[in-house]
């Protein structure tokens, strides 16, 4: 039995957060000047802002929590993704947001979320 308390605690160190790592806001945007984006650092997922744990693939015509979380790590990172903000619809301004933080992070601008691109948007400094 002692296996089974060990192997719960070790799971719950797993899901452990970090302290809020910051808090910051795109400027282009006047609605997203106004409304702060809130992301923290979690053990094993990386950055979280509180709609998505995922890294499913998304991309234009998505809709919901996981291109909620897309949206709010583009605009921690500094990148807009138009008037609406976090709003849950993968759309023109969010694909093209997509587009800019790939093409500044030297990987294919496709405007479709997959691996890579979510390990840039979680990965603290890339």
């Amino acid at each position: 039995m002692r296996w089974g308390k060990t192997a719960v605690t070790l799971g719950l160190v797993g899901v452990l957060s970090v302290p809020a790592v910051g808090v910051s806001t795109a400027a282009p945007a006047a609605a997203q000047a106004t409304a702060a984006v809130s992301c923290r650092l979690l053990d094993f997922i990386g950055y979280y802002c509180g709609y998505h744990l995922s890294n499913t693939r998304a991309d234009r015509g998505n809709s919901g929590a996981k291109v909620q979380e897309i949206q709010a790590l583009l605009i921690f990172k500094g990148f807009s993704v138009g008037s609406t903000g976090v709003d849950g619809q993968f759309g023109s301004a969010t694909e093209s947001a997509v587009k800019r933080f790939q093409s500044s992070r030297g990987i294919g601008a496709d405007g479709i979320v997959g691996p890579t691109t979510w390990h840039y948007l979680r990965t603290p400094g890339l």
